[in-house]
């Protein structure tokens, strides 16, 4: 009897340790695969960011918001008619933003027809300029 009980607990113990050496070889694998560097396309330039901001620049249709919908009730207010208020609201959205989605937040609010407060475009350049 015990010598059934010891050879059913070696089972287990190998059992658990090849599962473990599984487990372990599987995490490598992934690891390897999402550290593989794609190559980009044939046909590119090699400056990303300038290409889809040229693509989204040329097709007027496309205006992505930056869960800044309130803006939208700026549409047509001239840059220095702006309260503080309101200039506050821009500049809470501006600074959440990453440095790489500015230059598309600008782009966006202009196709709404939303002008940045003039006080804010001096900023909007700095945070840009700081990538």
């Amino acid at each position: 009897m015990e010598l059934i009980i010891a050879f059913g607990f070696l089972l287990l113990t190998a059992i658990g340790v090849v599962l473990l050496v599984k487990a372990n070889k599987k995490d490598k694998q992934q690891q390897q695969v999402s550290d593989e560097v794609v190559a980009p396309p044939s046909d590119c330039c090699g400056a990303h960011e300038i290409c889809e901001f040229d693509q989204m620049k040329m097709n007027e249709s496309i205006i992505e918001y930056y869960d800044d919908e309130e803006l939208d009730e700026y549409k047509n207010i001239d840059e220095n008619a702006y309260t503080n208020n309101q200039i506050e609201e821009f500049r809470e959205i501006l600074y959440t933003l990453k440095t790489e989605e500015i230059r598309y937040w600008l782009l966006s609010i202009e196709r709404r027809h939303i002008q940045l407060p003039a006080i804010l475009k001096s900023e909007a350049r700095m945070l840009m300029a700081e990538a």
